[in-house]
């Protein structure tokens, strides 16, 4: 696929507008964005399914600022993945989360809509 195609700009939009939903805490993106038996490994190494994921973005878990530096978006037909980088502020009431972070999205075109299959994230070490 090209470089710029519409598909490689639609999941980069997507990708900055689930980190939007983070912010704002706004479980609606979430729960149109995923799929019902959408799977992420967080960084501490739980697996949650699509439920927990969206009561992260309204629970415990408060995000103040998510910056994402890099995405890389490659194509296996109806597969996208995404590679990115960023940076959060976020903390729990007993956890700073703050920090970098690198993750991989996996997304499959499904009606013509790309829906998010899968997430792993993992924070980077502080050197």
């Amino acid at each position: 696929m090209k470089q710029n195609s519409e598909d490689e700009q639609a999941l980069i939009k997507m990708q900055r507008e689930w980190a939007e939903a983070r912010v704002k805490g706004d479980s609606s993106y979430t729960h149109r964005l995923e799929t019902e038996d959408f799977t992420v490994v967080w960084f501490d190494g739980r697996i949650v399914n699509k439920q927990e994921d969206m009561k992260s973005m309204t629970g415990d878990t408060v995000f103040t600022d998510f910056k994402i530096d890099d995405l890389k978006v490659r194509f296996y037909g109806d597969t996208g993945i995404v590679v990115g980088q960023g940076s959060i502020k976020a903390h729990t009431k007993t956890q700073d989360l703050s920090g970098k972070y690198v993750w991989t999205d996996t997304f499959v075109k499904q009606n013509g809509e790309w829906k998010a299959v899968a997430s792993q994230v993992t924070r980077v070490a502080k050197k």
